[in-house]
């Protein structure tokens, strides 16, 4: 089974960030089992200690997972939300610049839909799990409750989304990827976070994993198994 490579990502500190790289969504088989292991540990890892930790999932990519998130949907309760891109322009109905751009073939969402499993930590767990490698997967470990976070990102969000439509989604949760990342200030990242400790993604569109935290992201990846390579990238074997 191939090793696992993670490149650190240049932001302003108290923050770190890490890139995994994939070759593709859903990620391939001989390395899935093996990073979602460590992946599953890092988050373990950052919630120690009593912190809560929330997992959402992409609507953009549920091709990738649609089998296993359909059968499990009663079990879940997942509630519909909104993923909102906080370096891009607020969400928006399509306009006719959109339908010409479509007609020519680009593809453009109506809007970023996010699930998050309402039923408790063993849905959080199962989703995890099961959709792991498919795109859809977010994590976000935090110290405060579910509620709290949501309406911190909501106070944060909302106020720029002037859609009627779209201001009256359950919650909102910050998407992110490395250019919304990539020379920010660091209240910027604070704002966006919210109190995260730990904000993952996959990013499809980066063919990568997401990793953003204002913790030692060396001791969390010690303790979750990597190991620190001579260049200063780290590995998992």
């Amino acid at each position: 089974m191939p090793a696992i490579h993670i490149q650190a990502v240049s932001v302003p500190s108290p923050y770190s960030a890490a890139r995994i790289e994939v070759s593709r969504f859903p990620i391939a088989a001989d390395i899935s089992p093996k990073l979602r292991a460590f992946v599953a540990s890092l988050v373990q890892t950052a919630a120690a200690g009593g912190l809560t930790s929330d997992v959402f999932l992409q609507n953009e990519y549920i091709a990738n997972g649609k089998e296993e998130f359909t059968s499990h949907t009663p079990d879940w309760h997942p509630q519909s939300g909104l993923g909102v891109w906080p370096d891009r322009p607020p969400p928006d109905l399509w306009k006719l610049t959109d339908i010409f751009r479509m007609a020519a073939g680009e593809k453009i969402p109506l809007m970023y839909r996010v699930y998050r499993p309402t039923s408790g930590p063993k849905a959080n767990t199962q989703a995890f799990e099961l959709l792991f490698d498919s795109g859809m997967v977010m994590v976000v470990v935090h110290p405060n409750t579910t509620d709290e976070i949501l309406a911190r990102y909501k106070d944060t969000f909302l106020p720029n989304i002037k859609q009627p439509n779209l201001r009256i989604m359950p919650f909102y949760v910050p998407l992110l990827d490395f250019k919304s990342i990539h020379d920010r200030k660091p209240e910027d990242l604070r704002q966006w976070l919210g109190g995260a400790k730990l904000y993952l993604r996959e990013s499809p569109a980066d063919n990568a994993l997401l990793l953003l935290t204002d913790a030692d992201l060396e001791a969390l990846f010690t303790r979750a198994g990597a190991r620190r390579n001579n260049d200063g990238s780290w590995s998992v074997q």
